[in-house]
């Protein structure tokens, strides 16, 4: 299968859409609000625009930043994947270049928080910028690329790179020093498990004594890493009260 990609317009008309219902949704819903409220007719005037425009602004402010990270970091950048002959050519800024996909060293999709939804299913409402995401990859001879989705439509494809990592962001900017350790997502569905096992145990825990809370950090072996972890927030919040 080859795919050539150079810019994703479908994201491009995601983000119009999304910015058309909240214009229509304004629309509609001011002059009802304004009616119900004051009792009189809705009249449009200069300083409803004025504020209509800041709340546009700050609604599309997270958009505008990344959006701008992403032309920046790709606007002279082509990606061609091939995956029948299992090869990956990236020209970025002129120089082209030809890797095998088991050249890659790392992959990592950084993807919006709203994503995380299909590991824990926490219902997070969908944010404008949930579909903006970037994909870094580093190659084993240290040659790295950090790959928005405005060139490559990865979000919902299945990675082409096995044990492909996540990082789940609630700002997508592309962060080239970012040390956060990604995860798998069968690693993240582990550790989330690991946390709601843990947040149990501190609610059973929360009411016991410092003599019992002590007895379980000395004899830690006996009990499960999450009854320990526990055991450790419980003190340090007593410590910190």
């Amino acid at each position: 299968m080859k795919k050539n990609f150079e810019h994703n317009n479908k994201l491009l008309k995601i983000l119009l859409r999304e910015n058309i219902y909240f214009v229509i949704g304004l629309i509609i819903i001011t002059p009802i609000y304004y009616y119900l409220k004051k009792g009189e007719q809705f009249v449009l005037d200069f300083l409803f625009v004025k504020i209509m425009s800041v709340i546009f602004l700050i609604y599309n402010l997270p958009n505008f930043i990344i959006y701008f990270n992403y032309y920046k970091e790709n606007k002279n950048t082509k990606i061609k994947i091939d995956t029948k002959n299992n090869s990956i050519g990236i020209v970025k800024n002129g120089v082209s270049k030809q890797y095998e996909i088991t050249e890659i060293k790392s992959s990592i999709y950084h993807l919006g928080i709203y994503y995380k939804n299909r590991i824990d299913n926490a219902m997070r409402w969908k944010m404008i910028n949930s579909d903006l995401a970037y994909w870094d990859l580093e190659f084993n001879n240290g040659d790295r690329y950090y790959i928005s989705n405005l060139i490559v439509d990865f979000l919902h494809d299945q990675p082409i790179v096995e044990n492909t990592k996540y990082r789940f962001r609630m700002f997508q900017y592309i962060n080239k020093s970012d040390s956060k350790e990604a995860l798998t997502l069968k690693q993240e569905l582990e550790r989330q498990k690991e946390k709601s096992l843990t947040e149990k145990f501190v609610e059973k825990f929360k009411t016991k004594s410092e003599t019992e809370l002590n007895e379980i950090l000395v004899n830690k072996s006996k009990y499960q890493k999450e009854a320990v972890k526990a055991v450790e927030i419980i003190m340090e919040n007593k410590n910190v009260g």
